[in-house]
């Protein structure tokens, strides 16, 4: 059994490699932004929807918060290691604020994906929002799917993909749902 540390230093990898939009190994501010206008391109909106403005907005929020200050060597940007070393030192730190400012980023992620408003993210719109913004292997996502629908209802509401995130982003539990956010590790 791989031991618990090396799960969440593996889930933190591999969020730094999604959240690298141009994979040039270094996260800055740009990429989130740029990953707000994929996930635009992926449900037909338009970069400037309100919809969009929140989630560039709550990227703005977390890195002023939360990712700048992990920039341990001052150069603007995060490397790998400094995102993993970040996230851990920020969920020791300050685990609320930092849960708080993901939540708000999750929040705006699904007004987005949501395209029938009804609340809730049905495995289509979960497909469709990771395949095409993030660029997760869709066999992956159908078995990640069931792992987070926690309720068996067919559909991911606001609380599980919140607490999913919070799992995933803390979380040292090697069997927690919320391991499969973006797929199978």
């Amino acid at each position: 059994m791989e031991a618990a540390t090396g799960v969440l230093d593996k889930k933190l990898a591999r969020a730094f490699a999604m959240l690298d939009v141009d994979a040039d190994g270094n996260l800055r501010e740009d990429d989130l932004l740029a990953l707000s206008n994929r996930l635009a391109a992926a449900f037909g909106m338009s970069d400037d929807a309100m919809k969009v403005a929140r989630l560039r907005e709550s990227f703005t929020q977390l890195w002023a918060h939360d990712l700048s200050t992990m920039d341990s060597d001052r150069d603007g940007q995060l490397d790998r290691a400094e995102f993993i070393a970040g996230m851990r030192k920020a969920a020791a730190n300050d685990r609320d604020g930092l849960l708080q400012r993901l939540s708000v980023m999750v929040h705006a992620w699904m007004d987005i994906c949501d395209t029938d408003g009804n609340g809730l993210i049905s495995e289509d719109e979960f497909q469709t929002m990771y395949v095409k913004s993030l660029g997760a292997s869709p066999a992956d996502l159908k078995v990640a799917f069931a792992k987070l629908d926690v309720d068996g209802d067919g559909t991911l509401g606001r609380d599980e993909i919140r607490r999913a995130t919070e799992e995933y982003y803390t979380s040292e539990d090697p069997h927690a749902p919320g391991n499969w956010l973006f797929g199978n590790l």
